[in-house]
């Protein structure tokens, strides 16, 4: 898969966050994510444009990415989207080129495992031409 193909996916990705919005930090949990951004299901009031500051670890990796992120999107809850929980849509604005590789890398080993593998996930082209590998 081109790297193209990699700068769109979005898996399902359940992972503990820190968000920090003004200074102010709470626990919130990721819901899917992808090199553009991340669903963040949060009860933290944010509005859409606001600038968050947002921390998590990837799976079997225990450097944090840290990322500055600009609220997309919100979903009050109220109104089901796509089945989501409250939370923000967030779109990456600053990230460091270390973490973008770090994430990037972790795409594309998730895009080239095994259907079986790959839960919630639609069928993907032949691995070997996922990233280049």
């Amino acid at each position: 898969m081109p790297s193209v193909a990699v700068e769109r996916v979005r898996i399902p990705f359940v992972q503990r966050a820190r968000l920090s919005l003004g200074g102010v930090a709470s626990e919130a949990f990721l819901l899917d994510l992808g090199l553009a951004g991340v669903f963040v299901e949060t009860t933290q009031e944010l509005l859409v444009d606001h600038s968050v500051e947002i921390t998590f670890r990837l799976p079997g990796n225990e450097i944090p990415v840290q990322a500055r992120a600009r609220v997309a999107w919100l979903n009050s809850g109220k109104t089901p989207q796509g089945g989501r929980p409250a939370g923000a849509g967030l779109e990456f604005v600053a990230l460091s080129p270390a973490d973008r590789e770090r994430l990037r890398e972790f795409l594309a080993d998730y895009c080239r495992r095994d259907g079986a593998a790959r839960r919630f996930a639609r069928p993907w082209p032949a691995t070997d031409s996922v990233g280049g590998k």
